[in-house]
């Protein structure tokens, strides 16, 4: 079963077309600050070709404003 999350599009520290240019971003970024709080890789839900890296805190809990967006988490670093 897919997990859903869901996030606000401007809080995405990457966006990437293909997955492991997001991994890499990722990853990069996990390099750069590795106490920074856990990254989630997630597929938008409506574009199965769009992917973004996001803070996990970063996390909506529902989808109450019309800017939050649902993903499906593809990956968690």
């Amino acid at each position: 079963m897919d997990e859903k999350v869901f996030f606000n599009p401007g809080d995405a520290i990457a966006n990437a077309h293909d997955f492991g240019e997001a991994m890499r971003s990722a990853q990069i970024y996990r390099a750069k600050d590795p106490l920074e709080a856990p990254l989630i890789i997630a597929k938008d839900a409506k574009n199965n070709k769009s992917f973004a890296v996001y803070f996990e805190k970063d996390n909506a809990q529902t989808k109450k404003d019309a800017s939050i967006i649902e993903y499906d988490v593809v990956d968690r670093i």
